[in-house]
Parts: structure tokens; sequence; C-alpha cells
């Protein structure tokens, strides 16, 4: 005991520093008076110890704080995925054996989109699959059947009965920024009911790879999302759904994109009401406008849709666009660049007389264009 003690007295002393001794004052006024090179008296003089704690044998890192300190910690997404994880099912797309047992052939998300109990999800979730399921979190497996899809916005909506589960909340998108924090909730690889968090590293993003949705102006993430999270909710801070969880680079990493709740709405209604989605056909090719083009149009900056060909004795024809027009306005909706124009054409019901504002050189031009349907 005696020399365990010896040792770890040393041990602690080998932790001391002794505080530099102090000159006399007649030691201190020799050295002032004694002449010095500067270089010299750098390379002569001793250098002072640094102090150090003195830390006792058992010490670690100091504790975690019961709460952050303001200004530092984030949202409190355990609460997020408690609120909104019972609206989240995982799906299952398959066939029946010979058996006529289910077998899974594809898989992914969804969720409770109102409160009939029809879930979103992916329209690549589902695919032509013959039988569909859902898994809810309590672990309930429900038959569910397609109410339609459609493939180049990727939704699709399901039916099911007695699912008993509470419809998602709806947040609003114009207001999202890159750097605000985010979540995903989903399958990834079967591991049912995971959450994943980061921020949204951009807004407003288009033409994704081959074989991507077609429209959208998407939201990216950092998001870890894996295959089974396709068709999942992608939620704020507060729990609102703001995307549907559509697609990832794989050859990057924290590279995921949702499509914007808003246009899940405008799809999932009319997969509702009418079984599938009738887009706008508007008969022309538009590109963007360039800062030349836009100061011979006497613009202030680039904006609006450039149209680059119109389709013979198609709707824009008929509506007296032009050739190098450039549509300033679609409706109520100001064009800052062309890549906006072919989705605000097709959420458009066909048929509809739509108010167009145009520049045609440095005039300005009033048109109206009655959208039809895709040939």
């Amino acid at each position: 005991m005696s020399r365990a003690l010896a040792l770890l007295g040393a041990l602690v002393c080998a932790g001391c520093v002794p505080e530099p001794t102090q000159p006399s004052p007649a030691e201190g006024a020799r050295r002032a008076a004694a002449p010095t090179k500067p270089d010299a008296a750098r390379a002569s003089a001793p250098r002072a110890p640094v102090p150090r704690p003195i830390m006792p044998p058992d010490a670690g890192p100091p504790p975690v704080p019961d709460q952050p300190a303001a200004g530092v910690g984030g949202p409190d997404f355990a609460a997020v995925f408690a609120a909104v994880s019972p609206s989240v099912v995982a799906v299952s797309a398959g066939h029946l054996d010979g058996d006529r047992r289910f077998v899974s052939d594809h898989a992914g998300t969804g969720f409770v989109w109102d409160a009939a109990g029809h879930v979103v999800t992916n329209a690549h979730v589902v695919g032509e699959a013959e039988q569909l399921r859902v898994r809810t979190l309590d672990g309930r497996v429900k038959r569910a059947r397609l109410v339609g899809r459609d493939v180049p916005t990727d939704l699709a909506v399901l039916a099911l009965d007695d699912l008993g589960l509470r419809a998602v909340h709806r947040g609003d998108v114009r207001g999202l920024e890159p750097g605000q924090w985010v979540a995903a909730i989903g399958n990834p690889y079967g591991m049912q009911h995971s959450i994943t968090v980061g921020v949204i590293s951009a807004v407003g993003r288009r033409r994704l790879p081959p074989g991507g949705p077609k429209y959208a102006d998407f939201i990216q993430t950092d998001l870890a999302i894996n295959p089974g999270n396709s068709g999942g909710p992608l939620v704020d801070h507060r729990g609102r759904v703001i995307g549907l969880n559509t697609a990832v680079l794989g050859q990057g990493q924290g590279l995921s994109f949702a499509t914007p709740v808003d246009m899940v709405a405008t799809v999932a209604e009319r997969l509702l009401v009418e079984g599938r989605f009738v887009r706008g056909f508007g008969g022309l090719f538009v590109r963007s406008v360039s800062p030349a083009t836009a100061k011979k149009a006497g613009l202030e900056r680039p904006a609006g849709a450039r149209v680059s060909g119109l389709v013979e004795g198609g709707p824009a024809a008929a509506a007296g666009l032009q050739k190098n027009d450039i549509i300033l306005r679609f409706g109520d909706e100001a064009l800052d660049d062309a890549g906006a124009l072919p989705w605000l054409i097709a959420r458009t019901r066909p048929g509809t007389g739509v108010p167009l504002h145009v520049a045609r050189g440095e005039a300005r031009v009033d048109l109206t264009l009655t959208v039809g349907e895709v040939p």
C-alpha cells in the first residue's frame, strides 16, 4: 500500500510545475545594465515553463449538459420521429407464388396523405405489381390497391381499408432555404422506420440524371437516402411534410432529392379524383434567356422562357406566340427561368385559357394560351 501511494504521489508531482524564482533587486539591476544583442538575448534568455493544470488520475471529459447551450443545440428530432412515424408505412410490391404466398419484388416507403387513409409513394416503388402490401409502425400488414400512378412525376396513390392512421401535416415549400434542418423517415434496405437527419442543400434543382422524374423543382438535401427510402416523407424540424424522397445520385454521397409537397398534392388529388394525371400541352420549345438577349429586350436581368420552336398547329402557335418571344409571365406566375414553364403547363388542365405576358423585342404583348392535351 505504501509503495502504491508513493507511486501515485510521484505521478501527481510529475504534473506539477514550480513557479519560476524571482531575481533579487540587485540581480535585476545588474541584468538590466548589461548590454545585450537582440538575437543573443533571445538565445540566452531562459523560457518560462508553461503551467499545466493538475488533473486527478480519474479525470475524464466534462459531462454533457442537460440542455444545449443557446445557439448550439439542434431541433428535437426525437419528438419529430414520435409524431410522424405512425403515419409512415413500409410499401411492398410483388406477386403471389404457386402456394398463394406473397413475394415482394420491390420495396419502399409511403405516408398517409388524407383522412380517408390514402397513401402516397413513388410510382417506381409500386411498378406494375399485381399485389401491394403495407406494414405499419405497430407491425400490422395490410393489403393495398392502386388508385393511380403517374410515371413522369414518379408519384402513386394507394387505397387501404381500415388503416386507422392519422394523415401527416403538410408544410409550405415557399420559404425553404439551404441550411434548414430536415429529416427523412423510411425503410432503407428493409430496416423499417429509420430516421436520418441533415439539412437542405439547395432548392429548385432540375435536370436529374436519366431515369429520374421529368418535372419538379426538387429539394436537394444531404440526407443519407438508400434503397427503401423512396416514397417516404421529407419533414422539417416541426414534423411537417415538405417533400417526398424520390431520387439519389448513386455516384455521390449526400446528394438526395425530394419532390416538393405542393407538386405531390397536385398529382395526388388528380389521381384520387380521376384515376390518372392528364397533363397539359403547350406545343412549344423553350430555352433560357441569355444576358445579351435580355439586354436587347430591355430586361434588367435574364428572366423568362425564350421560345425556340413551335409545334405547327399547336396551342402556342394558335395563341400567336412567335419564335424568339420571351414569356415573362404564365398566368399569375412570373418566370425566373425557362425550366419552370414545362411543369406550369403540365399541371394546367387541358382546355384552360392562361394569360401570357410576353416580351417581343422591346415591345410587350399580352396573349392567351389555351392549353391542350398531350397527344
